[in-house]
């Protein structure tokens, strides 16, 4: 099990930090420009991408002095995107709710949003193998939560350059959601994937 240290919380924070600098320097044209995140526009996929403060105010009010359910970002991601899992039966629902949250998000209130967040992530100091209540899973380690919370950042942070340009993810954040992804699949269809023994399309993508 990766414990979240200070690595982790620095590309997270570090990933919130440069989503607040593209949200700062978006224009009233690309705020409402599509994304390859359909039916997105901008607005949109910033709303979806856009943390709530609120997360870190109650972490101690959901810890559990049990082992974790789930111990690794991988895992989770797996349980979620399996066959019939929450990144399937929601999918429509997530996708509206981005769209109404949309409605009253100005690119001020996500610069706030996402530089108070990145300060609340560094703040954390409890280890990652600390156990908290999580939806879904039952229960989590914070160091899956966050490996979570940094591939979400990374990949919807590639969907907005891929959009409209700016700030893209560090190396960094990049190089750690790949070692969380590519854990995803079932190891050996991973390592025939990647040796090009068998088509991609019997395990990609692994998230939705």
């Amino acid at each position: 099990m990766r414990a979240i240290d200070d690595t982790t919380r620095d590309l997270l924070a570090d990933t919130w930090e440069r989503w607040a600098r593209c949200c700062s320097d978006l224009t009233s044209e690309q705020w409402s420009a599509p994304t390859r995140c359909t039916p997105w526009d901008v607005h949109a996929l910033v709303a979806h991408a856009c943390p709530e403060l609120s997360l870190f105010d109650h972490i101690d009010d959901h810890l559990l002095n049990t082992d974790a359910a789930v111990g690794d970002g991988a895992s989770m991601l797996r349980t979620f995107n399996a066959p019939g899992g929450v990144a399937h039966t929601t999918a429509d629902d997530l996708a509206q709710t981005a769209l109404s949250d949309a409605v009253t998000l100005r690119p001020a209130d996500a610069v706030t949003r996402f530089n108070d967040c990145a300060r609340a992530a560094r703040a954390v100091t409890l280890p990652g193998r600390s156990t908290i209540s999580y939806p879904v899973v039952g229960s989590a380690t914070l160091a899956a939560v966050a490996d979570v919370a940094l591939v979400e950042a990374t990949v919807h942070l590639l969907d907005l350059v891929d959009a409209v340009g700016g700030v893209g993810p560090s190396t960094g954040a990049v190089e750690a959601t790949r070692d969380v992804l590519i854990a995803v699949p079932d190891p050996t269809a991973a390592v025939e994937i990647l040796a090009g023994r068998v088509t991609p399309s019997c395990a990609l993508p692994v998230i939705r």
